[in-house]
């Protein structure tokens, strides 16, 4: 089965810079919708990057879609945490932004 955040576990690092990109997002204003389409791609490219060569390529995006869609409704506190593993802080501070823009 598919799990979007099993290899993305949030080290001491990554911890730091989800404190510091949550504090960013809140002091813009960020909502947490503004983030869904973001968790939903790299829940996409997670499910494409670690399974590209078997046939069940559908259902594992279908899966990742539901997965991503859970992170969504948890907030904006986990959405961050997850972006922030998967696509970096360099990445994740850039989303943030744009969404506050």
């Amino acid at each position: 089965m598919l799990d979007i955040e099993a290899d993305a576990p949030l080290s001491p690092a990554d911890a730091a810079h989800t404190d510091r990109l949550l504090a960013l997002a809140r002091s813009h204003g960020v909502d947490p919708t503004d983030l869904d389409e973001a968790v939903h791609d790299a829940a996409s490219q997670y499910a494409s990057a670690a399974y590209n060569s078997t046939d069940e390529g559908d259902e594992l995006h279908d899966e990742a879609g539901r997965q991503a869609a859970a992170i969504n409704n948890s907030g904006l506190d986990r959405q961050v945490a997850y972006l922030v593993v998967q696509a970096g802080p360099e990445e994740t501070e850039r989303v943030i932004r744009h969404a506050a823009a």
